[in-house]
């Protein structure tokens, strides 16, 4: 898996001049309303003015650039969105059409407050289209002087990033060519980026060349944003690798510098296709440092699964929080670009600390509303598979869950347990399918065969190798052979030999599922801690499979000290012994435990050992050698009686044995999960903006 390379967010970043007026000096458009917005200061109660009083109307039209018109309602309008006043630009906005359902400004304003503010593009590209269409009827195609030009130039522009952010890059083409047709200086690396989408490779290289020609750094930064993205979709590893760490090089040069993340995350995602690890870490933290509204690049999202993948779980815990942090802090129009990726994370997150259905909440929104992929390098079919299955292992770790607490419930509860279980699995089985179908374009399928790829699904390489189940192992050892036949990078053979140890399971080949797993922890790379974590669990139930009981408890025993959780994932069953005991509760409990799916009686492995009196008690699991790996202890409750504190024993014991050891608060949890009473989010921040407003309105 290789996350996907981000555009730089569409933002425009300069004006542009009629054609018929290139005699004049360059002047921004718009500088304040089209640059990448900022935080308003709240204003002081003495300068608040009505908005729609004469003097307000006089400052504002006196305010307004040439190519504006003087209009002193659009004046005002101006001027809200200049204070990113939103709710109250859109306001006046639909007041000017009130009375002139035909205002050019009128749907130029509501457009842009709707893409900008809203994100609503589809409304947004309505009122675009419309202000675009009232000015070329009334004033031509070649727009002059003592026209209202900006906001055709707006229209233009603004339809441009709203067809790309909506997916349809010939459109977005087709509009910066009128931009560029019509407007002086012409910015032809914007077209890069759609090129690169529909895979005119060659297009858009010219485009970047004649960027580059520019030596504008506005377009020279772009143009090694697309360059990057141009190689790296090409499935060239050094020559992305080398591009993308120019595009970050030069942006970090203070006199060149967009301040914006993605030259560094796509960086960092170009140094993980030459599993250069540190240095993508570091390009990462570099980019963390780089906030931009408006940008679909999230470092913290990036850092989050590194971190994760490494067995750094703490790390990609605190990443995580700052993951959801930057994503708030981002304007609205960005949540039909990265919501569902953000959300995938958490359920990510989620799977590997213990919590699957709050995963499996997540994954349903996200199969439900997939991201729109304007910004990114990614396909929808990319993100639609990564969805299901990450969905499908959600559900799975979900059904192994309930099975669990089925061992230590009541009758009743136990029977509703387990039937949860099977609509789990059959959900499971669902996402499973819809993950194939996507998969059934062979480009695809190679390139996330091969780690960290452009073109890949859009999930971390220690799940990847479910693919072995839901396509079925043979489908995927024909294609695995044809995916390392195209692999230019030697080191990745670790990653090859994981799967066929996989498919060597699943085939029933023990013993060479044995000697594939030794060579792939051989020669993985010491950071992919997950994904070595499942190639030993695998050989651990291959070797126990074929009566190797002693390399089955060693492999255990790897993947054991840093994942536990993998046991529960991949639904598997320890080896263990009983050791009898006394008092009740005691007692209670070690047959609840002995019924767990989590273990098989077999001597010479693992010890569960229960102790307790009528008010306490603790249940241990001991390793091979007889040292402690997990405890979990209970005390009495208030009217609990001696068998339910046991089966509160038996659950606590599972929450530890099986998870990795978090300081996961249950606002933590919500927060993930997307409950409406975690934090305020969205929401809330919006409430606030309005309230703000109106308090100033009213002053």
């Amino acid at each position: 898996m290789i996350g996907a390379l981000s555009d730089r967010g569409g933002l425009l970043t300069g004006g542009l001049l009629p054609a018929s007026l290139r005699s004049m000096l360059f002047t921004a458009l718009l500088p304040v309303l089209l640059t990448t917005p900022m935080v308003a200061q709240e204003p002081d109660a003495e300068d608040v003015v009505d908005p729609f009083s004469e003097t307000l109307e006089a400052l504002a039209i006196d305010a307004m650039p040439d190519g504006f018109g003087r209009d002193p309602m659009v004046a005002a309008a101006w001027q809200a969105l200049d204070a990113e006043q939103y709710i109250r630009a859109r306001e006046i906005a639909e007041r000017i059409l009130a009375s002139n359902p035909e205002s050019i400004p009128g749907h130029g304003i509501l457009g842009y407050v709707q893409h900008r503010a809203e994100g609503n593009l589809p409304v947004a590209l309505y009122h675009l289209k419309r202000s675009r269409d009232l000015y070329e009827k009334q004033y031509g195609l070649d727009p002059e002087e003592e026209s209202p030009w900006r906001w055709h130039n707006i229209a233009v522009s603004e339809l441009a990033f709203v067809s790309g952010e909506m997916g349809r890059h010939e459109d977005k083409i087709r509009y910066l060519e009128e931009r560029d047709a019509l407007y002086t200086p012409p910015w032809p690396a914007d077209r890069g980026w759609p090129l690169m989408r529909l895979r005119r490779y060659e297009e858009a290289r010219l485009v970047v060349e004649q960027a580059f020609a520019l030596g504008h750094p506005g377009q020279i930064a772009s143009a090694r944003t697309a360059l990057c993205a141009i190689e790296a979709e090409q499935q060239r590893r050094e020559a992305g690798y080398e591009a993308c760490l120019a595009a970050a090089a030069y942006d970090r040069d203070p006199e060149t510098a967009s301040g914006g993340p993605t030259p560094y995350t796509n960086a960092a995602e170009a140094s993980l296709g030459m599993l250069q690890f540190d240095q993508a870490e570091k390009l990462i933290l570099e980019g963390s440092e780089k906030f931009v509204p408006g940008t679909v690049s999230n470092p913290w999202l990036d850092l989050m699964h590194l971190y994760l993948s490494e067995g750094r779980t703490s790390e990609a815990l605190d990443a995580l929080r700052r993951m959801l942090k930057w994503r708030k802090r981002q304007p609205a129009y960005m949540d039909e670009q990265n919501r569902a990726e953000t959300e995938l994370a958490s359920a990510v997150f989620l799977v590997v600390a213990g919590y699957p259905e709050e995963a499996a909440r997540i994954t349903a929104r996200a199969l439900d509303r997939p991201d729109r992929t304007g910004f990114t390098s990614s396909e929808s079919e990319q993100m639609e598979a990564a969805a299901a299955l990450v969905d499908r292992l959600a559900q799975r770790t979900r059904a192994e869950l309930l099975m669990e607490k089925a061992s230590w419930s009541s009758f009743s509860v136990g029977m509703a347990a387990r039937l949860e279980a099977q609509q789990a699995r059959l959900r499971a089985w669902s996402s499973g399918r819809r993950a194939a179908s996507q998969l059934a374009d062979e480009r695809i399928l190679l390139a996330t065969l091969r780690p960290y790829l452009a073109g890949s699904i859009e999930i971390p390489e220690w799940i990847e190798p479910e693919l072995c189940a839901v396509l079925g192992p043979g489908v995927v050892a024909t294609a695995l052979q044809k995916a390392e036949g195209r692999e230019t990078l030697a080191e990745t053979s670790g990653y090859f030999r994981a799967y066929e140890a996989e498919i060597a399971y699943l085939q029933g080949r023990e013993r060479d599922a044995l000697s594939l797993a030794d060579e792939a922890l051989e020669t993985l790379p010491s950071h992919e801690a997950l994904l070595r974590d499942r190639v030993a669990a695998i050989a651990a139930q291959a070797a126990a499979d074929a009566g190797l009981n002693t390399r089955s408890i060693e492999f255990f025993d790897a993947a054991l000290q840093r994942d536990p959780g993998i046991i529960r994932r991949l639904g598997l069953a320890l080896p263990a012994t009983f050791p009898a005991t006394t008092g009740k509760l005691a007692e209670t409990t070690r047959k609840l435990l002995r019924r767990s799916p989590r273990f098989r009686h077999a001597s010479g492995g693992y010890q569960v050992v229960v102790e307790g009196d009528t008010n306490s008690g603790s249940a241990c699991l001991l390793g091979p050698q007889r040292t402690r790996l997990s405890c979990a202890e209970v005390k009495l409750r208030p009217s609990e009686d001696t068998t339910a504190l046991a089966r509160r024993l038996a659950a606590e014991f599972h929450a530890t044995a099986f998870a990795p050891r978090l300081d996961l608060t249950q606002a933590d949890i919500r927060s993930l999960d997307g409950s409406p009473t975690a934090g305020g989010g969205r929401a809330s921040d919006r409430l606030r903006n309005v309230l703000s407003e109106v308090a100033a309105s009213d002053r």
